[in-house]
C-alpha cells in the first residue's frame, strides 16, 4: 500500500499560482515536465529541506558538486564528497598560492612581505655594520694608545661595548692625576709624626695666675717708690754685685755700703723673689713649647704619591698656620711675662679668653692621608689598574659622543623594529602557509577512492559503444589524493580537464550519481527521495539514450518506501524517460493503466505563475512537442491570469512547426491573411521578451486569428483535433487515408 508524500509550497507565491502551492505525490515513481521558469529546482530544494529530517535525499542537478576540477592533477574529482573536499582544497591552494606570493621572491619588481623584510633588514645590516666597524675603530685606538698605555692588546670590539655602560667624561685635573698613579713607582711607608701637644689654656690660665699676683714693700726707698725703672734698676743692680764690703757700684763707682746693702734686701724681699721665680719658670715652659714648635717641620711631598700632593699642600698649610698661631699666642704670654716682671709690686692685666689653636685637626688629616698614601703604596696595582680603566672609560666616552652614538643607536633600533615587524610578519605568514599545508593534507586524506564506481562507468560507457573517453585513476604519489581521475580521449591521450565539454562532465556525473545511490548511507533505516532535476543537459544528445537507460533501470527496481521524481525541461526526454503509456500493469489482481501506476505532472507558467497539473489520462497527455504547444495555448487562452501577449509564444511555434512539417512556404501559409503575418512578424521574440510588440488583441482574437488561417490553409479539422484535445482520432484517421 503506497503512502503519499506532500511537498508544501506556500513559501513561493511568487512563484506558484494559488491553487498550485501544494504538490502532494501519490505514487512512488513521478515524472514532472516544465520548462525553465516554471519552478522544477525550487520543487527539489523544497523536498530537500521539508524531507531531510525522514528521508535520505537525494538529489541530482547536474555535474556541480559531484565533478570537481583538480588542476594540479589535470583531473575530475569524482563524488560528491570528493568534490567538495576538492572544491575546498581548491579554495586551501589559492591561499597557499597568495601566501607563497608574499613570502617568496617575486618574480616581478612587486612589493611583498618578502621584499619588505629583505629591505629592512638591508637597512639594519647597513646601520648594523656602522656601528659595528664603530667599536672596532674606536677599540683599535683605544689599544694603540700609549704613555700611558691603558688597554691591555687584547682589548676588542666586544670589549669597548662592555665598557659602554661604564664610559664617563673625567676632568682635567683627575685625567692628570690617573695619568700620575699609572707612572708612579712604589714608594717606602710614609710614618707617622708627632705633633706638639700644648694645652694653650694651661699656660694662659699660669699667665694669669702670675699676672694677677704683686708683692708687698716691706722697706720703703723713697728714691725708688713710683719709679718702675728705677726699681728694675735697682733690682738688676742687686742681682749683679757681689753684696761684699766696700764694693763699689758699678754704675756710678761709688762705693756700697752694708747698709745700702740691707736696704735693697728689704726692699727686694723673698715674696719678690720668688715671684720673680715663678715668671722665669714660665718663660722657660714658653721658650721650650716654642723650640718644640719651630722643630715642626712641613711634610715632604716626595715621600708621598702625587695624587695626594694637593692634599699634602694643604696640610702644609695648616701646619704652618697652626705653628704661627701658637707662636704669636705664647709670643703673648711671653711678653706679657717679661711686663710683669718689671711691674712685681702692681697688679697686671690678665689675658682676654681667645679660641687656643691647636694641632689636633692638622694631625688627624695628616694621618688620614698616611693612611691612605700607605695603602695606596700597598695597592698600587690595582689602583694603577684602576687608574688605567678610568681613562679608558674616559676614551670611550669620547668616542661615543664623537660618533654620537646615541642617536646611531636610536637608529638601529627603529631599524630593528622594523625589522623584527617584517620578520614577524613573514613568520606569521610561513605559519599561515604550515596551517593551510596541514588543512590540505587534511582534506586530501579524507577524499575516498571511488574506483569501483569509475570501472563501472568505463564499462557501462564502452557497452553502450559510447567511447569517445574514458576516465582513469590517478596515482598521487606527492599528496596521496584520492578519488581523482584522468580523462583518455578515444585516441588514448590524455585530455585537460578544460578541454571537456559540459555534457561529458554530466554525463560521468549523472553515472557516478545512479552508481553512488547503491551506496548512500546504506546503514540508515530512512527510505529515500531520489530526485533528478533536469539531469540532461543541451550537450547531452549522443548520451541521452544511455541516461534514459540507468533512469529507467534505476526507477524499476525502486524499493518500497522511497520516492522517485524525475523533472525536465526537455519534451523528448520526458516522453521517452516514461515506459510506455499504452501499458496495462497489474496491481493486487487488478489491471491499471500507465496513469494509475504513475505520477505525471505539467507545470505551466502564465507568465507570472506556474501552475501544476496533474495528467491524469491520455488525453490529457502529450506526445510530442508539437502537441506540447496546443497544450500551452489552450491553457493560456483558458487561464485567467493569463495575458492575450503571452499566446503569441505558442501560436508563432505551431506556425512553424505546421510550415515546416507540411513544407508550406510562410508567403503562402499567409497568403490571404496579411494582417495575422504582420502581427507574426513583429512578434519574433522569446517568450521571456513580454514587453517587445503589444498587439492590442484578445484571447478569443487570437484563438480566432490561428483558427482561420489553418482554415484558409484547409486544415480546420488539423486545428479542431488539437484544440479540443481530439488529435488521436484525428491521427487514426489520417493514417488510414
Amino acid at each position: 500500500m503506497e503512502t503519499s508524500l506532500k511537498i508544501n509550497l506556500e513559501s513561493f507565491p511568487e512563484r506558484f499560482a494559488n491553487k498550485s502551492r501544494e504538490l502532494l505525490l501519490t505514487k512512488k515513481i513521478n515524472f514532472i515536465f516544465g520548462k525553465n521558469g516554471t519552478g522544477k529546482t525550487t520543487i527539489a530544494d523544497t523536498i530537500k529541506s521539508q524531507q531531510q529530517d525522514s528521508y535520505q535525499v537525494c538529489i541530482f542537478s547536474g555535474f556541480d558538486g559531484v565533478v570537481g576540477e583538480n588542476e594540479r592533477l589535470e583531473a575530475v574529482a569524482l563524488g560528491t564528497e570528493n568534490t567538495k573536499i576538492q572544491t575546498k582544497i581548491d579554495a586551501v591552494d589559492v591561499e597557499i598560492v597568495n601566501i607563497k606570493k608574499e613570502i617568496e621572491q617575486p618574480v616581478d619588481k612587486s612589493e611583498n612581505i618578502f621584499i619588505k623584510l629583505e629591505r629592512a633588514d638591508k637597512k639594519y645590516k647597513e646601520q648594523s655594520n656602522k656601528i659595528e666597524k664603530f667599536y672596532s675603530d674606536s677599540a683599535q685606538i683605544i689599544k694603540n694608545q700609549t704613555n700611558p698605555q691603558i688597554a691591555k692588546t687584547s682589548y676588542d670590539k666586544n670589549s669597548f661595548k662592555e665598557e659602554i655602560s661604564s664610559a664617563e667624561l673625567l676632568s682635567s685635573d683627575d685625567i692628570k692625576k690617573h695619568n700620575e698613579t699609572i707612572k708612579s713607582e712604589k714608594k717606602n711607608d710614609v710614618s707617622k709624626i708627632n705633633f706638639p701637644e700644648i694645652i694653650l689654656s694651661d699656660y694662659q690660665k699660669s699667665t694669669n695666675t702670675i699676672l694677677q699676683s704683686k708683692v708687698f714693700q716691706q722697706q720703703i726707698i723713697s728714691e725708688l717708690q713710683g719709679n718702675t725703672d728705677k726699681q728694675n734698676f735697682a733690682r738688676e743692680g742687686l742681682r749683679i754685685h757681689q753684696h761684699e764690703n766696700d764694693e763699689k757700684c758699678a754704675f756710678c763707682g761709688n762705693e756700697i755700703s752694708d747698709d745700702r746693702w740691707k736696704l735693697l734686701g728689704g726692699y727686694f724681699n723673698d715674696e719678690v723673689k720668688k715671684l720673680e721665680t715663678g715668671i722665669d719658670d714660665e718663660l722657660k715652659k714658653i721658650d721650650s713649647e716654642l723650640k718644640n714648635i719651630d722643630f715642626l717641620r712641613e711634610i715632604n711631598r716626595g715621600d708621598f704619591y702625587d695624587k695626594f700632593g694637593d692634599q699634602i699642600k694643604n696640610i702644609n698649610l695648616q701646619i704652618k698656620n697652626t705653628k704661627g698661631e701658637h707662636k704669636t699666642f705664647l709670643g703673648n704670654l711671653n711678653k706679657a711675662l717679661e711686663d710683669k716682671k718689671k711691674n712685681l709690686f702692681t697688679l697686671s692685666k690678665s689675658l682676654t679668653d681667645i679660641a687656643l689653636p691647636d694641632f689636633s685637626s692638622v694631625k688627624t688629616d695628616y694621618e688620614k692621608i698616611v693612611d691612605k698614601n700607605n695603602l695606596f703604596s700597598k695597592n698600587l696595582n690595582n689602583e694603577q689598574e684602576t687608574a688605567k680603566n678610568v681613562l679608558r672609560f674616559h676614551e670611550v666616552k669620547k668616542a661615543l659622543n664623537t660618533f654620537k652614538y646615541d642617536e646611531e643607536n636610536w637608529k638601529i633600533s627603529t631599524l630593528k623594529t622594523s625589522r623584527d615587524g617584517a620578520e614577524k610578519a613573514l613568520n606569521d605568514k610561513k605559519g599561515e602557509l604550515v596551517a593551510r599545508q596541514i588543512e590540505k593534507s587534511d582534506l586530501i586524506s579524507q577524499t575516498k577512492d571511488e574506483k569501483e564506481i569509475a570501472r563501472k562507468i568505463n564499462e557501462l560507457l564502452k557497452n553502450m559503444g559510447a567511447c569517445s573517453f574514458s576516465i582513469e585513476l590517478v596515482t598521487d604519489t606527492d599528496e596521496s589524493q584520492k578519488g581523482q581521475y584522468k580523462i583518455k580521449g578515444h585516441d588514448g591521450d590524455v585530455r585537460h580537464i578544460t578541454k571537456l565539454s559540459k555534457g561529458e562532465k554530466n554525463i560521468i556525473a549523472f553515472l557516478y550519481f545512479i552508481f553512488s545511490l547503491e551506496k548512500v548511507d546504506s546503514g540508515s533505516s530512512k527510505p529515500k527521495i531520489v530526485v533528478f532535476d533536469d539531469p540532461m543537459t543541451s550537450n547531452d544528445d549522443t548520451m541521452q539514450y544511455l541516461m534514459i537507460s540507468e533512469i529507467q533501470k534505476f526507477y524499476r527496481n525502486l524499493n518500497d518506501g522511497n520516492y522517485f521524481l524525475f523533472l525536465t525541461h526537455n519534451c523528448h526526454f520526458y516522453l521517452n524517460v516514461r515506459p510506455n503509456t499504452a501499458t496495462k500493469y497489474k496491481c493486487n489482481d487488478k489491471e491499471i493503466s500507465f496513469y494509475e501506476k504513475y505520477g505525471n505532472y505539467c507545470l505551466l507558467s502564465d507568465g507570472k505563475h506556474a501552475s501544476i497539473k496533474s495528467i491524469e489520462n491520455g488525453k490529457q497527455d502529450f506526445k510530442t512537442n508539437y502537441e506540447l504547444l496546443w497544450k500551452e495555448i489552450q491553457f493560456l487562452y483558458e487561464e485567467d491570469n493569463a495575458t492575450a501577449d503571452i499566446m503569441l509564444n505558442p501560436f508563432r511555434k505551431i506556425c512553424e512547426t505546421y510550415m515546416k512539417f507540411n513544407s508550406i512556404g510562410i508567403d503562402k501559409f499567409f497568403e490571404n491573411n496579411l494582417g495575422v503575418k504582420k502581427l507574426y512578424d513583429v512578434n519574433q521574440h522569446s517568450i521571456d521578451d513580454l514587453e517587445a510588440e503589444q498587439n492590442g488583441r484578445t484571447k478569443d482574437e487570437i484563438k480566432t486569428m490561428l483558427q482561420k488561417l489553418f482554415g484558409n490553409n484547409n486544415a480546420s479539422e488539423h486545428f479542431s483535433a488539437y484544440w479540443h484535445n481530439n488529435y488521436r482520432k484525428y491521427e487514426k484517421r489520417q493514417s488510414n487515408r
